[in-house]
């Protein structure tokens, strides 16, 4: 289902939704940021049309429990590697945080203010284009290679599988070596938000990748935490 499309737009958003709640407000919040907008109602077809339209923008609009968000995250992520937003209604911790860990960008609760949901897709968007920016280019710290051409990441000669989050986290790091990065700095770089105070996925996500990265939780060499500071990779 196609809406508000134009030859002459030239930003593209695939929207996957649940046909069981109203997604008027979330088209509308696209199309008045200047988005062409397809609609889908099964991953199957949504993945269909990233090949033929390669869009600018995925977003899957849904209901908490009406639709298995990680699973359509993860399928489309092994086809698509764009820009990836979740909507969800009364969205709890732990359901965001799987959402984010198959591949989404960022994960938005509803409901939210057109303003600030238009906010949080530019940061996506931006931060996209940032790293494409960066593209090719290839950080090594000892034993770690970091490849933001390949998104790829190996460690000792072993390849290291992370997500797409994950990856921008250590990516972030890899750029700011041997620097003591504050969770404020990390947040707001990995999620385009001013940190709260309270959010911890930050430190889940220093958890993961030092658990991926094979260190000793008790004494991490490589990406270690400065108490009462931040996180400091390759120190």
């Amino acid at each position: 289902m196609i809406m508000g499309f134009s030859m002459e737009t030239e930003k593209m958003v695939l929207v996957l939704a649940d046909e069981r709640q109203s997604h008027e407000t979330t088209i509308t919040c696209l199309q008045d940021d200047g988005f062409a907008t397809m609609v889908h109602y099964s991953a199957d077809d949504l993945v269909a049309a990233c090949s033929a339209h390669s869009p600018d923008l995925v977003v899957i609009d849904v209901a908490e429990s009406s639709l298995d968000v990680a699973s359509s995250c993860r399928v489309l992520r092994e086809n698509y590697s764009g820009a990836l937003v979740v909507l969800a209604e009364q969205a709890d911790e732990m359901f965001q945080v799987l959402g984010l860990e198959m591949g989404a960008d960022d994960f938005v609760v509803k409901p939210i203010s057109a303003t600030l949901l238009r906010a949080r897709i530019r940061a996506v968007l931006r931060r996209r284009k940032l790293a494409e920016c960066g593209a090719d280019a290839t950080i090594t710290l000892g034993s770690l290679e970091v490849d933001s051409g390949r998104r790829e990441v190996s460690c000792s000669g072993r390849t290291i599988d992370l997500t797409s989050k994950e990856f921008d986290l250590l990516w972030y790091l890899a750029r700011h070596a041997r620097t003591v990065l504050s969770r404020d700095q990390i947040y707001e770089a990995l999620f385009g938000l001013e940190y709260n105070g309270v959010d911890r996925s930050v430190d889940i996500y220093i958890s993961r990748l030092r658990s991926k990265l094979g260190e000793d939780p008790s004494r991490p060499q490589l990406l270690k935490t400065v108490r009462g500071v931040g996180y400091l990779l390759g120190g």
